[in-house]
């Protein structure tokens, strides 16, 4: 199983290689600029090279990127949606200079509260959106990736059939799908025992096909089953809890899946909820910042858990 987490950049690409080689992670996501923000400056070649080199150096594999927060390929504004488009483009190029694997990018918000044909137009404009996004970068490799949300007020992706309705409009082998778990969980969809994990898992394969699956999220969280809030929390610690994150990282359908850790206090709990992970496996830990054990309480953690997603 690929096990890794969303790592800052903040010291450059290549020093977010080397703390995932510190943290013994085999797969890797990141932004490739600020996710609060439209524009960015040009990726420099010199940084890319030397990045490409770093991470092709560990033979691991996948890398992803996420894209930034403000795109809305779903916006029902043209304007607001051609800007959307621009900006999708430019995080496909970002993300393939670097040599990335998949892109992953929330469904959208349709903005219409309360309007069932407002659903339907958004999920209509976003796979239009992304046909044109596709259009426009036909050298491109990197995957596409949409992500499952919370379903938190007018945004696509909460129910699964959204993004099954959306792959089979545009049918294009470089589209794939990212599940997160704490937003499963939010959406209403019921993980937290093996049964009810199977038959959620078979929900998605029947409405979007577990061969579309390229990369989990793995969070646990904050909010309760069906609350739609995006709060992800520590592995173990939060409302899915302990057996059902072991359950989901030891699933047969699952187990060889990308795991990438999106949890709370990334700078200073990686590690934590990365070997809680491991221990759930049977696997070696690593460093002396070690899980909680199953016969004793979770600490609170420090600070609230703010969204990463």
């Amino acid at each position: 199983m690929p096990l890794g987490a969303h790592l800052p950049t903040s010291k450059g690409f290549v020093a977010a290689v080397e703390h995932a080689l510190l943290l013994r992670c085999s797969c890797l996501q990141l932004f490739t600029k600020s996710p609060r923000s439209w524009n960015a400056m040009p990726l420099d070649a010199a940084k890319t090279a030397d990045f490409r080199a770093a991470w092709g150096a560990t033979g691991h594999a996948p890398l992803v990127i996420h894209d930034s927060y403000l795109i809305n390929l779903a916006a029902p504004d043209e304007m607001a949606r051609q800007k959307s488009i621009a900006a999708m483009i430019d995080e496909v190029e970002r993300a393939e200079a670097l040599g990335a694997d998949f892109l992953v990018t929330h469904c959208g918000s349709h903005l219409a509260k309360g309007s069932a044909e407002g659903e339907a137009l958004g999920l209509r404009t976003l796979a239009a959106s992304l046909e044109e996004v596709l259009a426009q970068t036909p050298g491109a490799h990197v995957r596409i990736t949409l992500e499952n949300t919370a379903a938190q007020g007018t945004c696509l992706g909460g129910p699964f059939e959204h993004i099954g309705e959306v792959l089979q409009s545009v049918d294009s082998s470089r589209l794939a799908v990212c599940l997160d778990t704490c937003h499963a969980f939010a959406a209403g969809h019921s993980i937290q025992d093996p049964d009810q994990l199977d038959a959620v898992l078979k929900d998605f394969d029947k409405k979007i096909g577990l061969k579309h699956l390229a990369v989990i999220h793995l969070n646990d969280s904050k909010g309760l089953l069906g609350s739609h809030l995006d709060r992800h929390e520590h592995i173990g610690e939060g409302q899915i809890g302990r057996a059902a994150m072991r359950a989901i990282v030891t699933h047969p359908k699952l187990r060889d899946k990308p795991f990438i850790l999106e949890t709370p206090e990334l700078e200073t709990c990686v590690g934590r909820n990365l070997n809680t992970v491991r221990a759930f496996r049977g696997e070696v830990l690593v460093g002396e910042d070690l899980p909680f054990s199953d016969d004793a309480p979770a600490v609170a953690a420090k600070g609230s858990a703010k969204r990463s997603d």
